[in-house]
């Protein structure tokens, strides 16, 4: 989940494919080295109502697996890693710091998805209470995971074999600039989109459905959200884009409008991506979530940083909130970790490694 994390990945960034080059969309600047405190993405996480549920999902739809702890001291020739039971949820005064969840336990599946340079995790917390309001994708505060996959029409087979509702109008692949996609949930209620990668990219990929990945934050306001990752963390941010009407269909809108901002994160390209909706089928003032850390669906980045204090500080200084206890970062014989809250509640990791 969130505090046994250390991952050097040796993926590079000439070593995977880009998700805008596996679904052919317009070439961009695709690993840009940022030139502030972020070095990279270590992983994305979601907070899940059931570990085992949620993993199987993921596994037998589109083939990601579960992973070792990178802490882990098991011999190489060990047992499997597997999902640790609800009673073996353990507790640990430091991750309720970080974390701002005294009393909780936990628990967490790492897992590795194919042509991914960062970590997918999923996390779930026990003896708190947590809300399980699944989003709409014109929620701010919403998230959408993006697999361009091999085969769109057989993951999106699988995925309804395994009972996921499809957001998408028609229930069916849309045609976009990108190629077809199609939006389901998975066993939580959390977003997940599934597009058609192209023949080139599949081509150069890897072995595996999954042929790359990308995370999307629905926002407010874009101009708030540029505030937090251009300007306070110093990204890359590429050109906003205004999706054509008929793109709305793929997120289960007949109206309204939907830019699309790219944020590259240094060793993992354009893997960030803003979405800010207006009047999504009508709705006005979509409702804002405001994320605990326990709460199913609950979006977290974790980013490997450099200068953590100053980072703090900053942070502070520019008036966001922290979810860690005093926005004091609690340390590990690896690193110093802490939460912030971005403009969204989005839950923001600075991890700052030995």
């Amino acid at each position: 989940m969130i505090v046994l994390r250390h991952l050097r990945f040796a993926l590079a960034c000439a070593q995977w494919v880009s998700f805008a080059a596996a679904v052919a969309a317009p070439a961009g600047a695709a690993c840009a080295q940022g030139d502030g405190a972020v070095l990279g993405l270590y992983h994305f996480v979601r907070t899940t109502a059931n570990a085992e549920r949620s993993f199987a999902f993921y596994h037998e739809v589109l083939g990601i697996e579960i992973v070792r702890s990178p802490f882990a001291r098991a011999p190489p020739d060990g047992p499997p890693p597997r999902i640790a039971s609800s009673a073996e949820a353990g507790s640990d005064p430091l991750v309720w710091n970080l974390t701002n969840t005294k009393g909780a336990r936990f628990r967490t599946v790492f897992m590795r998805a194919p042509n991914t340079p960062f970590g997918l995790e999923l996390s779930e917390f026990f003896d708190i209470p947590r809300s399980e309001r699944p989003a709409n994708p014109w929620d701010p505060g919403a998230s959408i995971i993006e697999f361009a996959v091999r085969d769109v029409d057989a993951a999106l087979a699988a995925a309804r074999a395994h009972g996921a509702p499809v957001v998408t109008m028609g229930g069916a692949p849309v045609g976009l600039p990108d190629g077809r996609v199609v939006l389901v949930r998975d066993p939580d209620g959390n977003l997940v989109a599934l597009m058609q990668a192209s023949p080139a990219a599949i081509a150069a990929a890897a072995p595996g459905q999954i042929v790359a990945t990308r995370i999307d934050i629905t926002v407010a306001r874009t101009a708030a959200s540029l505030a937090f990752y251009r300007d306070l963390l110093r990204l890359e941010v590429h050109a906003s884009r205004r999706a054509a009407a008929s793109e709305l269909r793929a997120y289960g809108v007949d109206r309204g409008t939907l830019t699309q901002t790219p944020v590259v994160i240094p060793g993992v390209g354009a893997a960030l991506k803003l979405l800010e909706f207006s009047g999504a089928n009508g709705v006005v003032s979509p409702a804002p979530f405001h994320w605990k850390i326990q709460d199913v669906g609950s979006p977290q980045l974790q980013l490997e940083v450099r200068g953590l204090n100053a980072l703090i500080g900053s942070t502070r200084t520019a008036g966001y909130r922290f979810l860690s206890v005093d926005a004091e970062p609690i340390e590990r014989p690896f690193g110093r970790f802490v939460f912030a809250i971005g403009p969204d509640a989005e839950l923001v990791e600075y991890v700052e490694p030995n």
